[in-house]
């Protein structure tokens, strides 16, 4: 029995949409003295899976912990209903700091005809403590893109009176590790656009991650002159490892438009309150 019981912020808020493929329920907690993270897998609501015409489906989860070198796991194979219960324990050591610079990300997998990922759900784990904490997820859709989990912790100030948005690039983590000998780097491209247009880019210098994480501490500075026409800032996260290769590793969009509603939020309440610093963690989409 938990001593304490407490739902993160990281957790996706659950909607009601009867459309969903259905929720997971994890319990994290970390153990300081032996330095382990315990995670379990206890139960999955309203699975509303297309099975393809398979009668009697299973499925199981593969979890994966987004360090450098990524740790994956497996849970048992369960046969398909609504409602599952797992109740499994699972348990690593590994450092709290490194931890706190990455993700626990959970695929679905269906066992026929073949094993195929048909659902996922992704959990920051920077607010893992020794406090146990209940999580349920929404489960999505697997993506087909290679958009990357990482993490971006941006603040923003409105400052009208000098006609501008200050955007703060803080830090990025759950970076992608890469296997290639080559040593690789992160940028981050801002972009400016109004009349759906890009009006003004600005980008970061490049960075050698440490422990999944890069750190910058650059403050830029977007111009406009009519407030009444709406502009909106995309985040691009880059990888690099030669000075002629790239690779496009998703995005955050801040604006009234955005799809991402954290990010909607941290843009109402910076044009609501100006020259309040408001920063927010996001993580990336593919558009």
């Amino acid at each position: 029995m938990m001593s304490s019981m407490t739902s993160s912020l990281e957790s996706v808020a659950l909607s009601g949409d009867d459309h969903g493929l259905g929720k997971v329920c994890v319990r994290l907690s970390y153990k300081e003295d032996v330095e382990q993270v315990w995670i379990t897998l206890v139960q999955c609501s309203d699975l509303n899976l297309l099975l393809d015409g398979v009668e009697k489906q299973k499925f199981s989860f593969k979890a994966i912990i987004t360090i450098p070198k990524p740790i994956s796991f497996n849970s048992s194979i369960k046969e398909y209903s609504q409602d599952v219960s797992f109740m499994e324990t699972f348990v690593f050591s590994l450092r709290l700091e490194q931890l706190h610079c990455s993700a626990l990300v959970l695929r679905l997998q269906t066992q026929h005809p073949r094993k195929s990922t048909v659902a996922e759900c992704v959990l920051s784990l920077r607010q893992l403590s020794p406090q146990e904490t209940e999580h349920w997820l929404e489960l999505k859709p697997a993506s087909k893109s290679s958009v990357s989990h990482a993490e971006l912790h941006l603040a923003t100030c409105f400052q009208p009176v000098n006609n501008r948005i200050q955007l703060q690039v803080l830090s990025a983590q759950s970076l992608p590790a890469s296997s290639a000998p080559l040593a690789q780097t992160f940028f981050l491209k801002v972009e400016m656009h109004q009349h759906d247009q890009v009006v003004t880019t600005k980008t970061t210098q490049p960075l050698k991650p440490s422990q999944g994480r890069c750190q910058w501490a650059d403050k830029f500075h977007f111009h406009f002159s009519n407030f009444d026409q709406p502009c909106s800032l995309t985040v691009k996260l880059y990888s690099r490892r030669s000075v002629r290769r790239k690779q496009y590793l998703g995005q955050v969009q801040l604006g009234f438009d955005s799809p991402i509603l954290e990010a909607v939020e941290q843009w109402k309440d910076t044009m609501a309150h100006p020259e309040k610093v408001v920063s927010a963690w996001h993580r990336l989409s593919s558009s």
